[in-house]
């Protein structure tokens, strides 16, 4: 029978060949948000994976023996040495217009991206991991939707081994910055929408986006909200 090889993600032909050997390597841009907190922790808890290198401004708040964090300046344009010997890329940057106005939305989720999975291709990273949005097209009248939209295509152009695309909906989740309403919304969404058409936990998010590493196929893939809440509940 075949075993799964930890390494390049793919199928080997006997049983020597095992993940548990070698593991993952991550690495992992926008570990303080929302999501990248919840999926760092799923990483760390993964016995698949062997390290995870997170890329920040400051210092890391988070000790672990897997953890390897690079305190990077995505302004200034981050280095060639932050992507040597990794496997996985993941990727969860993201600001919104209203926080940090549209150049500063642009630069994020524009620029910041971009020069990541840039660079993380350039370094022969095998496998690119992307969280955009639901309704993310690139011929969209609406900034962000087509901004996402157009990222997600140019990643899917950068020909990665595999590159996954995640298109949530709304994410349940008690942000740090949200306002009153949008709390109260979420709240109301989450007892409503018990289907997960609207809304999605950050939780299966996070470990959709986890399992996808050793379950998605190769080449380019886009995840909708209920394939990343189906993908989250495999073994």
């Amino acid at each position: 029978s075949s075993g799964i090889n930890a390494e390049y993600g793919g199928f080997c032909e006997n049983e020597s060949c095992d993940t548990m050997a070698t593991g993952f390597r991550v690495l992992l841009a926008g570990s303080t948000g929302e999501t990248g907190k919840v999926l760092l922790q799923r990483l760390l808890d993964d016995s698949r994976i062997s390290k995870v290198r997170t890329l920040g401004r400051r210092e890391s708040t988070i000790t672990h023996e897997k953890l390897d964090h690079k305190i990077v300046d995505f302004e200034a344009g981050l280095s060639e040495d932050v992507f040597l010997e990794q496997d996985v890329a993941m990727c969860t940057l993201g600001t919104t217009r209203g926080k940090s106005g549209k150049e500063g939305f642009l630069r994020v989720d524009r620029d910041y991206i971009l020069d990541f999975a840039t660079k993380s291709k350039a370094a022969g990273v095998k496998q690119f991991h992307l969280l955009s949005s639901q309704g993310a097209n690139a011929d969209s009248s609406f900034l962000y939707l087509q901004t996402k939209g157009m990222v997600d295509k140019k990643v899917h152009e950068m020909e990665f081994e595999r590159a996954v695309v995640y298109r949530p909906a709304v994410l349940l989740c008690d942000r740090q910055e949200s306002r009153w309403g949008e709390a109260v919304s979420r709240k109301l969404l989450g007892w409503f929408d018990s289907g997960r058409r609207m809304s999605i936990h950050v939780t299966d998010l996070a470990q959709g986006m986890v399992n996808s590493i050793f379950k998605e196929q190769d080449g380019n893939s886009i995840l909708t909200n209920h394939d990343i809440i189906a993908r989250a509940k495999e073994d």
